[in-house]
């Protein structure tokens, strides 16, 4: 084989890579964890959807797998739905779709005092989830003043719903060599 033959084969992979997974992330849908739930559309998606740009895995094992793949990868970009699944053949080794994210019914406000209900494990009804927040606390703060600031976390995130809510806890504050109240919990937005 000819050594620009070669330098092309090379090449091909990351031209794909750099087409397919170059798009900036979109701030408004964080990363998502692995394992997360995604859509799948074999064509365009059939609900109304923010594009966050293409994925695209390669895979040595079975298929089952390299769609769990793709999914992870729909989720590292911050979205809930994957279409254009049909354009990949039945055998392929290579997969690739659009990652999106289904747009909000009612758009969040962004602002602190939102309305957010809390759960203290998982939330009731469905949600998506934006991932986990923490409020910082005066040491003297009553629980009800730091839970405030966790719901204000929550909805600077663009969140609806609070849930697995932890705290407070007293933690060092390195800043001040003081104490600090901590409260944890995760953000979802509800659909």
């Amino acid at each position: 084989m000819h050594r620009r033959s070669r330098v092309a084969l090379l090449l091909a992979p990351l031209s794909l890579v750099v087409a397919c997974g170059g798009n900036a992330p979109d701030a408004r849908y964080p990363a998502r964890e692995a394992g997360c739930p995604v859509k799948a559309y074999p064509g365009n998606p059939v609900v109304p959807v923010d594009e966050l740009g293409g994925v695209r895995v390669e895979c040595a094992q079975g298929r089952g797998s390299c769609e769990r793949q793709l999914m992870d990868a729909v989720c590292a970009r911050g979205g809930d739905v994957a279409w254009g699944m049909a354009e990949n053949p039945l055998t392929a080794t290579v997969l690739v779709a659009h990652a999106a994210h289904s747009k909000h019914a009612a758009p969040a406000s962004g602002q602190r005092g939102c309305d957010v209900r809390v759960f203290p494990n998982a939330p009731v009804g469905p949600s998506e989830n934006i991932g986990p927040v923490t409020a910082s606390c005066a040491e003297d703060d009553s629980r009800e003043t730091c839970l405030r600031e966790l719901e204000d976390q929550v909805c600077l995130l663009g969140g609806d719903t609070l849930w697995q809510v932890d705290g407070p806890a007293a933690e060092p504050d390195p800043g001040t060599g003081g104490t600090r109240q901590r409260m944890h919990g995760r953000a979802a937005h509800s659909k």
